[in-house]
């Protein structure tokens, strides 16, 4: 006889689950610290202040860098990083370049920046910032104390500076806008050009390279000196004492009431105020007074 079989009862609809809850992106590292010191070999490094910012916040490049606190100073480095030499971090391989690094920083941190082959850009910093390359390129706007700025043979573009210190390129160009220099603007083989920017004491030199001024305003004195290459300057001010001197080129002052070609003269112009010196050993030396 067959075994009778035992109803089964209808199997419950399931319930509906509900849908799941996105993933929140872990926020970007934060350390916090009154300094900044950042060491990177081949990586582009981008940093800039921001208002109300609590701590360091590493954007971009969390792969390419190690972050830790020493006191109150935070250190962010690459992680190609083998050792230092002259005060800058190197790798025995170069190969690999690194993700580009961009940080977010309180914009009253005093900061300290160095690559070896990255380009630097920095801006909105009020704090103390120094910024060095070997043989990238270096950017720096909206800096309320840039005390250096330094690139072996990459180009210094600087806009909306305060600068109290030096600005040094050895074959790469300068380029200053916008700005306010006290210390010293130096290329060596490369060319110097300022633009709209107020010059209080300060040297401004190139060996092999042409010097540029262009709506300049000078305060106390300006020091502009070549070896070879020529000097064109052109103030927005009249009340100069201008010295020039070139040994084998042409000066030539045009300002009101002035309009002479020398080779070495001290002139006063209008009240004579501020000191203008222009020296060249082979160049050509143009001043003009508004």
């Amino acid at each position: 006889p067959q075994v009778p079989q035992v109803p089964r009862l209808p199997a419950e609809p399931m319930a509906p689950m509900p849908p799941a809850q996105p993933v929140t992106p872990a926020s970007a590292p934060q350390a916090t610290g009154r300094s900044l010191t950042v060491r990177l070999i081949s990586e582009d490094l981008q940093v800039r202040g921001v208002q109300g910012l609590p701590a360091v916040r590493v954007v971009r490049g969390q792969s390419s860098v190690r972050t830790r606190q020493d006191g109150q100073n935070v250190e962010v480095e690459s992680r190609l990083t083998a050792g230092e030499f002259h005060g800058f971090s190197f790798s025995l391989g170069f190969g690999n370049d690194g993700e580009p690094v961009e940080l977010e920083v309180p914009v009253d941190m005093s900061c300290e920046l160095k690559t070896v082959s990255g380009n630097i850009t920095v801006s909105d910093i009020t704090g103390d910032v120094v910024v060095r390359s070997v043989s990238g390129d270096v950017d720096a706007s909206s800096m309320a104390h840039l005390s250096s700025a330094q690139a072996t043979s990459g180009d210094v573009d600087l806009d909306k500076c305060l600068v109290d210190g030096d600005v040094i390129s050895k074959s790469g160009d300068l380029d200053i806008r916008n700005s306010t220099v006290r210390g010293m603007l130096k290329s060596y083989s490369g060319d110097v050009a300022v633009l709209n920017t107020v010059l209080n004491d300060t040297d401004v030199l190139s060996f092999s390279g042409d010097v540029s001024l262009e709506r300049v305003t000078v305060q106390s004195s300006a020091r502009l000196k070549t070896t070879s290459g020529d000097v064109r300057a052109e103030l927005d001010q009249h009340d100069v004492m201008v010295d020039v001197e070139t040994r084998s080129g042409e000066a030539s002052i045009r300002g009101p009431g002035v309009d002479v070609e020398v080779q070495r003269q001290r002139i006063p112009v209008g009240l004579a105020t501020v000191e203008l010196s222009v020296h060249t050993g082979s160049g050509d030396i143009e001043v003009r007074l508004t």
